[in-house]
């Protein structure tokens, strides 16, 4: 049982060490400005992860070639904690810094935060769609759907792609499985121009 609970703590020690150096890593990248044709930020954020992965296990397996263990770790051992370290930076960054990004609540918070006064419901929708939805974000949600091929350009517009179909088609299979508190996010009503309320 000793023995367990020793392993136990050593995997968990890896596995926070891995998850320190993925963060690290892909900080860094980020300041650097790595990967940046990459439009959207959840794959660039995954890829980055993924790199990290790729290198550690490589560098698991130079270290390990020879010996058979380090201080009572393996290769296999190594290797899990890489993928649980990777697995959990992945879902962190998903439920983080793409939050941060992508947030409408988050936007609202920082402006109310920021320009600290009492604000109305008319003017809070208004600084949201003037400073943020005007201001470029919609620009980049469709050119995010461009690049990963979600949406095509045709005669100056955009139309959905059977790729985009496929995407919305499994959203509503989820969202069966798993029911969303308010479905217009995935059974949207059509708003023609002028109509917005």
């Amino acid at each position: 049982m000793k023995q367990q609970l020793i392993r136990l703590l050593k995997a968990i020690l890896m596995c926070v060490f891995f998850c320190l150096l993925i963060g690290g890593f892909v900080s860094i990248s980020l300041h650097l400005g790595l990967l940046t044709s990459q439009k959207t930020f959840l794959y660039r954020l995954l890829i980055l992860t993924g790199v990290c992965c790729v290198v550690f296990i490589a560098v698991s397996a130079v270290v390990f070639w020879k010996r058979e263990s380090i201080l009572g770790i393996d290769f296999s051992f190594s290797v899990l904690c890489v993928g649980l370290a990777s697995l959990f930076m992945a879902l962190f960054f998903a439920l983080g810094p793409m939050t941060i990004e992508r947030s409408y609540t988050i936007y609202s918070l920082a402006y109310l935060n920021d320009y600290n006064d009492v604000y109305s419901y008319e003017e809070i929708r208004n600084q949201f769609v003037t400073g943020y939805v005007d201001a470029g974000a919609t620009q980049k949600r469709i050119d995010e759907q461009v690049a990963i091929g979600n949406l095509e350009q045709i005669d100056g517009g955009y139309r959905i792609t059977s790729k985009g179909e496929r995407l919305v088609a499994l959203f509503r299979i989820v969202e069966t499985v798993f029911p969303v508190p308010d479905e217009s996010s995935i059974y949207p009503d059509e708003v023609r121009e002028g109509e917005i309320s």
